[in-house]
């Protein structure tokens, strides 16, 4: 509903004269929403330098996959593509769930460093102490471009909803869902099938059919549409921007040397991380794969509201006080509004976008599909404005444009109808995908897995099972 809102109370703020499109005043009360959400954040104790990724990071991370519900095996690292399965760097034995957890992060003493998946492994606690984390510098750069690129794009998209109304905004808004799924092509290399490209061949009708709606009203409300398309391609931009730095992962490779006594790295190897450490500094070459965590959905609401307000708290100083009188004040008094009502309706705005904009990252981020299915949820919001906006507006505020017409509603029918087959075709490829994964996943385990476990049942057997209970594992592991 926050979705809803937004455009309504832009329209309203036009309506009391608080909108200007060159001072942009209610855009800067529309990004402190989000902004708001830095004050729950802190920097990262023992000096980690904002989680960049460093030792202190992945430290932290060790001690809590080295504890006794997991055992650490370092499987070949080998492309397994005869299973459809890419290349394995480790995998993990959960005595709790008794199943075997392959992936990308985990440590081995405090030091040896695998990667395990995010995906199969229990974060949940670490996760929670990472949302309230301040991210890397590097994290943080990345965000603040981002935020730069959304006020244009917002400022567009605004401006357009005040010179057209709610009502045209809702259907061409609307395809955002279709611009973050092209974007997503040409950025996540994300294939689209025959289905989705039809869906989105009946989201660009629906929008040509408003577009000659809006043309036949009046010149003013054709601006409007074209800045509303332009900034909503600009937007949808923006989200597959957000679910890279908030979903990818990378990793970075040191080596150290010793004096050269032990197997070599790609050599195959299956450690326990329960078991005695033995000849530690007889490591000759061993590669530490440390994990940069993505930003967290707080941090990157928080990092993109911040900066966008200073940048319109700037312009707010430099280019609208000067002209105050003439730019809002003026506008005020012919629009009857006091001061306390323009608080009210900037204060609402704040709040709205604070709460749409928590929603839409954790929409990138657990999500089906991501940005797409944010995508999607912009066209539910389209058809709410549409029914919301004719309904309160028409009658009330401006003219035809604020009002419902029969090709305004067929527009929207085409659109909705667009965007529901992109969603049913890109829902079920995703499903097909994820089941296609785990049946890859466990067969190349199947396979990988026997025959390393018996190579590690065999050295304990010549141990005489020193290795700290590693038979008992090999034999329920063996029953999988």
């Amino acid at each position: 509903m926050s979705g809803v809102t937004q455009p309504i109370l832009m329209a309203y703020a036009q309506h009391a004269g608080l909108a200007n499109p060159s001072c942009q005043l209610y855009m800067l009360f529309y990004y402190i929403g989000p902004a708001l959400a830095g004050f729950t954040l802190r920097c990262r104790r023992g000096g980690g330098g904002g989680g960049g990724g460093g030792n202190n990071n992945d430290a932290g991370a060790c001690r809590h996959h080295s504890s006794g519900r997991r055992t650490v095996i370092s499987l070949p690292t080998t492309n397994y593509s005869s299973y459809g399965a890419t290349t394995t760097h480790s995998s993990t034995w959960d005595h709790e769930k008794d199943k075997i957890i392959d992936g990308y992060h985990c440590c081995i003493d405090d030091k040896d460093v695998a990667v395990l998946d995010d995906d199969d492994v229990d974060f949940d606690d670490e996760d929670d102490e990472e949302e309230r984390i301040w991210p890397s510098r590097p994290l943080i750069i990345k965000a603040s471009a981002i935020a730069l690129f959304d006020i244009f794009a917002q400022s567009m998209v605004y401006t357009g909803n005040n010179l057209a109304g709610p009502t045209i905004f809702s259907i061409i808004y609307s395809s955002v869902t279709i611009w973050t799924a092209l974007y997503s092509k040409l950025l996540l290399s994300r294939s689209l099938s025959q289905y989705q490209w039809m869906g989105i061949l009946l989201v660009v009708i629906g929008l040509s059919i408003t577009a000659l709606d809006s043309f036949s009203v009046g010149t003013r409300i054709f601006i409007g549409a074209c800045l509303i398309l332009v900034g909503s391609s600009f937007h949808g931009m923006t989200y597959v921007l957000s679910e890279m730095i908030m979903t990818t992962t990378t990793t970075t490779t040191t080596k150290e040397k010793d004096d050269g006594n032990s197997p070599s790295a790609s050599s195959l190897s299956l450690k326990a991380s329960t078991s005695p450490v033995k000849n530690r500094d007889n490591t000759q070459r061993h590669r530490h794969q440390q994990r940069i965590r993505p930003i967290s959905i707080r941090a990157n609401c928080a990092i993109q509201g911040i900066v966008a307000s200073i940048v319109l708290l700037l312009w707010q100083i430099i280019f609208t006080l000067p002209r105050l009188q003439s730019l809002i004040l003026t506008p005020m008094a012919q629009a009857h509004t006091s001061p306390l009502h323009a608080v009210t309706i900037l204060l609402a705005i704040t709040f709205a976008n604070l709460l749409h904009s928590v929603t839409f990252y954790v929409t990138l981020k657990h999500f089906p599909g991501g940005a797409t299915s944010a995508g999607v949820l912009k066209g539910l919001q389209a058809v709410l404005v549409f029914g919301v906006g004719s309904i309160v507006l028409c009658g009330r505020w401006g003219g035809l444009e604020m009002c419902w017409s029969m090709m305004k509603f067929g527009s929207l029918v085409v659109v909705m109808c667009g965007i529901l087959m992109y969603y049913v075709a890109t829902t079920r490829r995703y499903n097909n995908k994820n089941d296609h994964h785990h049946d890859c996943t466990t067969r190349m385990m199947q396979e990988v897995g026997r025959e390393s476990f018996a190579k590690l049942k065999d050295e304990d057997d010549d141990n005489n099972g020193e290795a700290s209970g590693v038979s008992v594992r090999y034999k329920t592991i063996r029953e999988v």
